[in-house]
């Protein structure tokens, strides 16, 4: 059932299990979707047919990894969402630094995982804040496997652009994985129009297959309600029913 590119996910918050949405819903024969991430460390329900990939969202129970990992046995893990903004995981680039060595660079070392990067937003300072943060555990032997992008914005081309001028600007010797990403006005009141949304997905992610150096992409988002991204690039509908939108991102 995977693809063979195996690059298309979902990004499934948490928050779907109280609906009782399940994934299962993407995992029709000849689906692309062939893994899955919800910002904790703790596998989805139903994801049996989608690789489940962890995420230390913060520096909070960090110590907790390796157990967790022993049990779950991921072959890789997000790090740190938006460390960069007070409203995500707001750390310090010593704070990260410091957790990534004490929790993440020993299983990295023991070769049970490949880590990525702290997840940055597209705001300017999220390429600063990162280049801060990969200075600082290079200098202590440590390094990441793959970089970890966000972006949100209007149009095909400025997505391009930020993911190439990021892509090269933190030194292309890495694969890249873009964990969030959307077409957005920030306005929920008069969101991007439908067809709008659904081009920039279908183009999008024929782009993303293309492109060598990036191993997986995520778009946001698989949930009924996408708040300020907007109503139209939600996946699931108010009965937690694939829209039109889930449909192209599960079988274009």
């Amino acid at each position: 059932m995977a693809h063979p590119s195996g690059k298309r996910g979902l990004c499934w918050p948490v928050e779907n299990q109280k609906t009782a949405d399940s994934p299962i819903i993407f995992n029709k024969p000849g689906s692309k979707i062939t893994w899955l991430y919800n910002w904790s460390p703790h596998p989805t329900p139903g994801t049996q047919l989608l690789q489940f990939v962890p995420m230390q969202w913060n520096h909070v129970n960090a110590a907790q990894l390796p157990s967790h990992c022993q049990r779950y046995r991921p072959r890789e893990l997000l790090a740190f969402n938006e460390p960069e903004l007070d409203s995500q995981a707001n750390m310090p680039v010593s704070l990260a630094v410091e957790t990534w060595m004490n929790h993440i660079q020993p299983l990295r070392q023991r070769g049970l995982i490949r880590a990525g990067s702290p997840g940055i937003s597209s705001a300017p300072q999220g390429v600063t804040w990162l280049k801060e943060f990969l200075a600082g555990i290079r200098a202590r032997g440590s390094d990441i496997d793959f970089y970890a992008l966000h972006w949100y914005g209007l149009e095909l081309g400025h997505f391009y652009d930020y993911i190439w001028s990021t892509y090269h600007n933190l030194g292309p010797n890495k694969p890249v994985w873009i964990t969030e990403f959307a077409p957005t006005n920030w306005d929920p009141a008069n969101p991007l129009g439908k067809e709008h949304v659904e081009n920039f997905c279908r183009e999008s992610i024929k782009y993303l297959d293309g492109l060598e150096w990036v191993e997986r992409y995520a778009f946001f988002g698989a949930m009924r309600d996408t708040g300020t991204v907007g109503k139209w690039a939600r996946m699931l509908d108010d009965h937690g029913r694939l829209t039109d939108l889930g449909r192209i991102y599960r079988d274009a």
